[in-house]
């Protein structure tokens, strides 16, 4: 074997070894170029707190295919703010079982997680600032951030993280109209 393909080989099994070991990890978000001078390309990143999604989520683009696909009992609200609507929807496996149902009002998205109890809808996300809120009955968390807010609540079942631009009693609303949280009315 010459010594390129030999290289080659190796590094595929580096980094299928590294996928399979859960020290690589993908975000939700597509891979993007960098706008930096150097024409980097944001890729996996090896964040130890971030929890080992699967590689390649399954992508649906109506509600009616995300709940065939993933079930019934999916994060989705009653209530949206004007002009938002159904984009699409994120599924990673094992081990976090993590649904993500995206809505969209031009450039600006609202983002619902649930992953089963006692998993980390959000993980990573800085907790600094937060305020105590109850949504319906239920407490929860809300974390002002620059440019991006973030809610968090748990049920019995799941644990959610609403995140956009919405202030806070507006996330509020949204969490409140959240269809299969498992809250009693």
């Amino acid at each position: 074997m010459n010594p390129k393909m030999l290289t080659l080989v190796t590094f595929v099994l580096l980094v299928v070894g590294l996928v399979a070991a859960g020290c690589l990890d993908y975000g939700e978000e597509p891979q993007k170029s960098d706008s930096g001078s150097n024409g980097s390309i944001i890729g996996p990143t090896t964040d130890p707190t971030a929890p080992p999604l699967a590689i390649t989520p399954v992508i649906v683009y109506t509600l009616t295919e995300a709940h065939e696909k993933f079930g019934t009992d999916l994060p989705v609200p009653s209530y949206l703010p004007g002009g938002y609507s159904f984009s699409y929807a994120l599924q990673y496996g094992e081990p976090d079982n993590r649904i993500s149902l995206i809505y969209a009002k031009g450039e600006d998205e609202l983002r619902i997680t649930q992953v089963p109890v006692p998993g980390n809808p959000c993980p990573g996300q800085k907790t600094t600032g937060s305020v105590g809120v109850t949504i319906d009955g239920t407490n929860g968390t809300f974390t002002p951030g620059d440019g991006e807010n973030m809610l968090r609540w748990s049920d019995s079942r799941y644990a959610y993280c609403l995140s956009g631009t919405q202030e806070m009693d507006e996330m509020v609303a949204i969490a409140a109209s959240v269809d299969g949280s498992g809250r009693s009315a």
